[in-house]
């Protein structure tokens, strides 16, 4: 709860929500990256006279696990030492770059509410832009997709997940910084039936 508070509070007093993604899970993949990349070199260069087919295992697990290794290391690396905003909250917009599919940047003038949607295991801020076709049209194909599938279900195109990426900031948390920021923008907070 200590550090829920202080998050909040550094966020409140510098004008800015922000919220970014842990590095322990990239810290994690860059450990196993190293395990797999050990078994590739001992596949590549040592015998395995217990194999079944020797062959095999040394086209699987060194010739194409190297590469694999080497590219799981690559990328959670960059990833811990390019750690960026996850979400961002500020006198521009709202940023979401929880996911690969999330919607990046949109900004105050392109939003028409903003509410707390509450579901059963998790909470979400949810995001309506004002003109629903001009914002759809500038996203890729995946991202559309996912915008698609949140409105069939009678969603805003944009959820996000503060859980998914921190423990101690929560989308009411992110809820109460768009009030003090943006307060016009707020409507009710909604729970669907089940």
């Amino acid at each position: 709860m200590l550090g829920k508070e202080r998050t909040v509070s550094e966020a409140t007093t510098q004008e800015h929500l922000s919220v970014s993604n842990s590095w322990v899970m990239h810290a994690l993949l860059v450990f196993m990256g190293l395990c797999l990349l050990t078994a590739s070199i001992l596949a590549i260069t040592q015998p395995l006279p217990y194999a079944d087919n020797p062959e095999f295992i040394k086209i699987m697990t060194g010739y194409l696990g190297f590469p694999l290794a080497v590219g799981v290391i690559a990328y959670n690396v960059w990833k811990i030492v390019a750690r960026h905003d996850a979400i961002l909250i500020d006198e521009r917009g709202i940023t979401d770059h929880s996911g690969a599919l999330s919607c990046g940047f949109i900004s105050w003038d392109r939003i028409k509410e903003v509410y707390l949607l509450k579901l059963h295991d998790d909470d979400y801020l949810c995001v309506v832009p004002e003109d629903q076709e001009a914002w759809y049209d500038g996203l890729t194909k995946g991202q559309k997709r996912l915008a698609k599938a949140n409105m069939d279900i009678g969603f805003a195109p944009i959820r996000i997940q503060f859980k998914k990426v921190s423990e101690s900031v929560s989308s009411q948390d992110g809820l109460a910084f768009v009030r003090r920021l943006q307060p016009k923008k707020i409507t009710r907070v909604r729970k669907p039936k089940y």
